[in-house]
């Protein structure tokens, strides 16, 4: 066998011998005998002839492991519970490749059953890839193998292609404050934009766009998305466009025609297609769209150059190793235990086995993973992981199980366990490079405000009065936003400069003899209202604002759920009738006075039962469940709630009471407060 190895190592340093038919698929080309029978599934190509099937495997990254390394743990991977004599039999360099080529027979034990397996691993520009052929009993040996000499692998990879790309200005991630400063600014700022006559939130920009192959992430596979752009689009003003994949320059057409009352639509032809595209504008970034590369049927994001392309670059670029421990704990309850990766391994205390683990961008940019399982006590199970803002990472380890009968098929996914790790938190780009204009404003309201802001709804023909509390935040000088999201207050900037993407980031009013205007979008100033100063905020008009008031720990004891919950629970404990209401809760908050707190939810969500038209019955459905929690201590410290929980998560949330002034105004909503952008009851404890 070992003689055959080498004789096929010299016939791919010789370009191989003529076949029946020749096929380029990817980084492979190669050629096999008439009549061969191709499948694919999971990205890997098959070829059956005769008694012999050929197997070849997408390229992937080394990421800084050996050839040898990862073939020995292919190898093992593919004939564990097998017995095996799968040697390593050669090791040539061809072409430029590293090319390794290991031999044996395997035999299932408990059938007798057994064939010859023969790999070829390659590796070429950081990616590897695996050509195998299984041989049966009844295959010639000599002729299965000839085909392997006529093998090349020669992946296209991106980092190869991206040489020739302009780049953009690295970004120090890795040193320094979490919060990085934009290093570039967008050559059309949406001020700009808006003084040529374009709406920058609707109309594609003349300016450059850097495009990445869109990241596809579903349960199955993850496919990333590299730092280096994939390519770059030059949008002009006429109508035309500009592509670049760093080797060859093309160029096609764009329209984005207008109708009144409709948002416009982008059309792309050449290079790149769209039928109906939306530009994206309302990023503080700049923009993005949609589109298709023609040549190869990807999907493609573009995103407005300078800030708009940093920030995806700054989220791409982190380090995402994944070999930091994590703490897991099963859905059904027992002891937290710890769950390690290694090079395509994993290992907890109840057993090891092998993984394959991928993170990639998402479509929206976003950091995410996936793990598949093989082996161990998590045999067969899928995770998906992310992570939040502050660094919590969360890996959720699932099974799916799918009941098939005559006329009816349900597929359930069940949580098996909940992993997490504290790791750095993500970075994110600092708002404000040019100061923002001034109103010249003195003497007005500053901080935050709940307000109760009346919204009338139409229920069937009739106007309804509908009461939203509302977070406002006012600084001097004349700015102020409404409708704050509580969740985003620890990213808000300072108000006297700009966004990314040149507008001011926080809206403008105006303070003359006791009357307040607020400045439109569109630059026109409302109707002025009257501005009066109270004892705990003001009042404009009719609608009163008042201030969040700080929150102790002591005041923050109770229980809290957005459930309609009427029932009591027994007394005792710490908070008297509580911890019996919590106990009856899916879910919710329980604070102590002493400073603890025990944290639940739970949900579920599944798919229809849809009639089969043919054959009667019921085809599809499904269910899922999600079932979480925790409790730790808590610190209070100017309406920020800082949770540390039992397993070393983190999470700050921003928290302020309803002011009891609004109560009489609406008494049915009851006592609540507002919990990282929730509005939660009040149901039980003091």
């Amino acid at each position: 066998m070992t003689h055959l190895l080498r004789i096929c190592l010299l016939a791919l340093l010789l370009a191989g011998a003529a076949a029946a038919k020749t096929y380029t698929l990817g980084a492979w080309a190669f050629t096999l005998p008439d009549g061969a029978k191709e499948s694919v599934q999971d990205g890997v190509r098959a070829f059956a002839v005769g008694g012999a099937a050929y197997l070849f495997t997408p390229p992937e990254p080394l990421a800084g492991r050996t050839l040898e390394a990862v073939a020995g743990a292919t190898v093992a991977d593919l004939t564990r519970g097998k017995n095996s004599t799968v040697r390593l039999g050669a090791r040539e360099s061809v072409d430029g490749a590293e090319v390794l080529a290991y031999s044996g027979g395997v035999t299932d034990p408990t059938t007798g059953e057994g064939n010859v397996q023969v790999y070829f691993f390659f590796a070429r520009g950081g990616q590897w890839g695996l050509a195998l052929l299984l041989a049966g009993a009844d295959a010639d040996i000599d002729e299965a193998m000839e085909p392997l000499g006529t093998v090349t692998f020669r992946p296209s990879g991106l980092t190869a292609r991206g040489e020739a790309l302009p780049r953009l200005p690295a970004v120090p991630w890795s040193t320094g404050r979490a919060d990085r400063v934009a290093a570039s600014t967008a050559a059309v700022t949406y001020p700009a934009a808006r003084k040529r006559g374009l709406d920058p939130r609707t109309d594609l920009l003349p300016d450059a766009f850097d495009c990445y192959f869109v990241g596809e992430y579903n349960r199955d596979d993850v496919r990333a998305m590299t730092p280096t752009p994939d390519l770059r689009v030059a949008v002009a003003a006429g109508g035309t466009y500009t592509l670049t994949d760093g080797t060859t320059r093309t160029s096609g057409r764009w329209t984005q025609p207008k109708a009144a009352g409709e948002t416009p639509t982008l059309t792309l032809e050449g290079p790149l297609t769209a039928s109906r595209s939306y530009v994206r504008g309302n990023d503080d970034d700049g923009q993005t769209f949609q589109a298709e590369h023609a040549a190869t049927r990807r999907g493609v994001l573009c995103y407005q150059a300078g800030p708009r392309a940093e920030a995806l670059r700054l989220e791409l670029t982190r380090k995402r190793v994944g070999t930091e421990a994590l703490t897991c704990r099963d859905a059904r309850g027992g002891s937290p235990y710890a769950l390690n990766f290694g090079a395509g391994t994993y290992s907890t205390p109840r057993g090891n086995g092998r993984t394959r683990l991928v993170f990639s961008g998402s479509r929206s940019g976003d950091w995410a993973g996936l793990v598949q399982f093989t082996g161990g006590p998590f045999d067969l199970s899928v995770g998906e992981m992310d992570e939040d803002e502050h660094g919590n990472r969360e890996l959720e380890i699932t099974e799916k199980t799918t009941d098939s009968r005559l006329f009816y098929r349900e597929s359930t996914t069940t949580l098996i366990a909940t992993c997490r790790a504290r790791v750095t938190p993500r970075p994110g780009l600092l708002y404000g490079r040019a100061p923002a204009p001034n109103t010249g404003v003195g003497g007005g309201p500053d901080g935050l405000f709940v307000s109760l802001q009346n919204r009338p709804r139409i229920i069937g023909t009739l106007f309804t009065a509908w009461y939203e509390l509302e977070l406002s935040l006012f600084r001097p000088g004349g700015f102020h936003l409404d409708g704050l999201d509580p969740t985003e207050l620890g990213t808000v900037p300072d108000c006297t400069r700009t966004r990314p993407n040149g507008d001011p980031f926080c809206e403008r009013y105006t303070l003359k003899g006791g009357q307040l205007l607020f400045q439109d979008d569109d630059g026109t100033w409302d109707d002025p209202q009257a501005y009066r100063k109270t004892a705990d905020g003001f009042t404009l008009g009719e609608t009163r604002y008042v201030r969040v008031t700080p929150l102790t720990a002591a005041a923050l004891a109770g229980v809290y759920t957005s459930e309609d919950f009427t029932g009591s629970g027994p007394a005792g404990g710490a908070l008297g009738g509580g911890v019996g209401v919590y106990n009856a809760l899916s879910g919710g908050y329980l604070f102590t006075p002493q400073g603890g707190f025990q944290w639940k939810s739970s949900s579920s969500s599944s798919t229809l039962i849809s009639p089969n038209p043919v054959l009667g019955g019921a085809v599809g459905g499904g269910s899922s469940t999600r079932t979480e929690g925790g409790q730790g201590k808590l610190t209070v410290k100017d309406n920020w709630l800082t949770l540390t929980f039992d397993d070393g998560r983190v999470q700050r949330l921003f928290v302020y009471p309803q002011p009891a002034v609004f109560l009489g105004d609406d008494p049915t909503r009851g006592e609540r407060l507002n919990i990282g952008g929730s509005w939660l009851k009040r149901v039980g404890g003091r």
